[in-house]
């Protein structure tokens, strides 16, 4: 899965490479790709307010924070984060504290997207 700063590292050594023309002709081309996402909803800037369910297991909250956090790309790092915390469920620690460690990866990896965006 290609990140989003290898996503911009590779376009932006592509570009660097061009003449001038077609630097333009880029540029050109991706004010046109980006007036073709009319179909498309705009992602959220800050968290989905979610209800929690009182009975809320792990494996659920999981879920509700992916949506609750959608600008948050599920990229490996964040499944394999999530799965480590989920295995502590089976190895016997409460729904309760995993749903809490959970809450806290999803608001840090949030946070790390905002200064991103900056």
């Amino acid at each position: 899965m290609i990140t989003k700063d290898k996503e911009r590292a590779e376009l932006l050594a592509a570009f660097r490479e061009l003449n001038k023309v077609n630097k333009n002709t880029l540029i050109q081309f991706a004010n046109f790709l980006q007036s073709q996402q009319t179909d498309e909803q705009p992602i959220s800037k800050e968290p989905l307010d979610l209800p929690k369910p009182d009975d809320e297991t792990a494996v659920k909250a999981l879920k509700r924070l992916k949506q609750s956090y959608p600008m948050i790309d599920a990229d490996m790092s964040l499944l394999d984060d999530a799965s480590r915390l989920l295995m502590e469920k089976i190895t016997g620690t409460p729904d309760q504290e995993v749903i809490e460690k959970l809450e806290a990866l999803f608001l840090e990896r949030f946070k790390l997207w905002q200064l991103e965006q900056e």
